[in-house]
């Protein structure tokens, strides 16, 4: 797979996990993120690996001590 950009779904999904940022909407949405979010940014790592070395992606982790209801 090449790459060829991040599809719309992608901003979307990020749009929505800041407005839904829970467990079950992880959970129902996972194979978004897998398909618009992961799979696309492997294919940028792939292409980018001869000139940078190996790179790692992580999937979005809700801290909860960075969640709005702790901060003040």
């Amino acid at each position: 797979m090449s790459f060829t950009g991040f599809p719309v779904a992608a901003l979307d999904f990020y749009d929505d996990l800041e407005m839904d940022n829970t467990k079950s909407f992880w959970e129902s949405h996972k194979h978004v993120w897998k398909e618009s979010v992961e799979a696309p940014m492997k294919a940028l790592m792939a292409e980018l690996e001869p000139e940078f070395g190996t790179a790692k992606v992580f999937r979005p982790y809700r801290d909860g001590e960075f969640a709005g209801e702790h901060c003040s």
